[in-house]
């Protein structure tokens, strides 16, 4: 973790209400976790790039509809804060339900967060899949 302890517990508290919003379902949620700033990011896996609170929210409306349940269970956390804009870069353990099935997987994503009048606001959240065969091959091995 890099920035003061405060910071840190502030921004793993943003991450948390984020992850709360998303397995609840409910877009009033997901709504109060952003930022309504226009450039604001969202990289779902498999989507295109979204920009703006319109294409980002529709985007989130869409998912919940087709869902029926979400769990997440976050690993390898790791923050750091540079004055308003902190990151936290983790791994998503996945359940997810849909009237069709139930499928697992893992993903690792990136949520940046800009503090705005003492708030800190996602700002850009992407996630890409974890292919199994690589999932136990750190970083380090990688270079």
């Amino acid at each position: 973790m890099f920035g003061g302890m405060d910071e840190c517990s502030e921004v793993l508290a943003a991450n948390a209400a984020f992850y709360r919003a998303f397995e609840s379902l409910e877009l009033s949620q997901m709504e109060e976790v952003w930022s309504r700033a226009p450039s604001i990011k969202c990289i779902h896996p498999g989507w295109p790039l979204l920009v703006g609170w319109g294409p980002v929210m529709e985007s989130w409306r869409r998912i919940f509809a087709n869902t029926i349940a979400m769990r997440f269970l976050l690993t390898n956390v790791h923050i750091e804060v540079v004055g308003d804009l902190a990151s936290v870069v983790l791994v998503e353990n996945l359940e997810s339900e849909t009237r069709a099935e139930t499928a697992r997987g893992r993903m690792q994503a990136t949520n940046l967060f800009q503090r705005h009048e003492g708030r800190w606001r996602l700002v850009h959240h992407h996630a890409s899949p974890i292919d199994p065969q690589l999932a136990d091959v750190t970083s380090e091995q990688m270079h």
